[in-house]
C-alpha cells in the first residue's frame, strides 16, 4: 500500500513540474516591440508622394510653313503636269534661297476630276500639291513665303514656330521639375513635423514628355504677291516636364 501511494506522489510531482513549465513559456515578454506602420515602416516614419513639373522658354531658331497649289486642265495628265512644274520651279529658287533639299517635303498630293452636275459630266481634272517647307532660320521666313507665291503656291495653311534644341530644353525642365517635387515634399514634411529622410522613388510622367508650346502661329494666310513683309510674328517655344516622387520622413 505505501509503494502505490509513494507512485501516485511521484506522478503529482512530475505533472506539477510540466505545468509550472508551460505556464512559463506562454509568460508575455517585459520588452516592448514598436508597433509597425503600415507598409512595413516604423512608428513616426511616413511616406510623401508629390508631383514636381517646369517649364523652360527659348526663342525659336526654325520655323516650318504648309504650303500648297493647284493646277486644273481638261485631262489628268495636263493638270499633273502643270503642279509638277510648278513645284519643281519653287524647289529650285527655295535652294537658291538657302533651303537644304530635305526640308523640302511633300505633306499631300490630290486629283480628282471636276465635275459639272447641271449636264452630269466631268467637265476636267484638278491636282493639289501640298509641301511643308521648313526654315532653319526664321530671317528667312519673308524671303521664302514670296518665292513660294511668285512660284504660285499661294496658299500658306500653317507656320510653325520651333526650337533645334528642344531636346536639352526637356532635360533642363526635368531638373527643374525634380527640384520642384523636393522643394514641395520638404515643405510638407515641415508642416506635417517631420524631415525628410530620403527618396523612395521618382519617375517621369509618361505622356507629358517633351511637349511643348508655341505661343504665335500664322493659320491659313493667302498671300497674293510678295510684299515688304509677312507681318507673322514669333513667340516663344515652351518646353514642359513633370515627375512624380515618393520621399520618406520621419518624426
Amino acid at each position: 500500500m505505501k509503494k502505490k501511494s509513494k507512485k501516485v506522489f511521484a506522478a503529482l510531482l512530475c505533472a506539477a513540474v510540466m505545468l509550472t513549465g508551460t505556464a512559463a513559456m506562454a509568460a508575455p515578454s517585459a520588452t516592448p516591440v514598436p508597433a509597425a506602420m503600415p507598409g512595413g515602416g516604423a512608428a513616426g516614419t511616413a511616406e510623401i508622394i508629390v508631383q514636381g513639373s517646369a517649364q523652360v522658354s527659348a526663342d525659336p531658331d526654325m520655323v516650318t510653313i504648309q504650303t500648297s497649289a493647284s493646277a486644273k486642265a481638261g485631262s489628268m495628265a495636263a493638270a499633273q503636269e502643270q503642279i509638277s512644274g510648278i513645284i519643281e520651279d519653287a524647289t529650285v529658287k527655295l535652294m537658291e534661297l538657302g533651303v537644304l533639299d530635305e526640308d523640302i517635303v511633300t505633306s499631300n498630293y490630290s486629283y480628282y476630276p471636276t465635275y459639272n452636275y447641271e449636264i452630269d459630266a466631268i467637265t476636267g481634272y484638278e491636282a493639289n500639291h501640298t509641301l511643308a517647307v521648313t526654315c532653319r532660320d526664321v530671317e528667312m521666313l519673308d524671303s521664302v513665303i514670296g518665292v513660294l507665291t511668285d512660284c504660285g503656291l499661294s496658299q500658306i495653311y500653317d507656320v510653325s514656330f520651333d526650337i533645334s534644341t528642344r531636346s536639352q530644353l526637356y532635360r533642363q525642365a526635368l531638373e527643374l521639375a525634380i527640384l520642384a517635387a523636393e522643394e514641395k515634399a520638404q515643405t510638407m514634411a515641415a508642416a506635417s513635423g517631420r524631415t525628410l529622410t530620403g527618396l523612395k522613388s521618382i519617375e517621369e510622367n509618361a505622356g507629358y514628355g517633351e511637349g511643348y508650346a508655341i505661343n504665335a502661329r500664322a493659320d491659313m494666310v493667302t498671300m497674293e504677291s510678295k510684299a515688304a513683309g509677312t507681318g507673322i510674328r514669333s513667340g516663344g517655344v515652351s518646353v514642359s516636364a513633370r515627375v512624380t516622387a515618393v520621399y520618406t520622413a520621419q518624426e
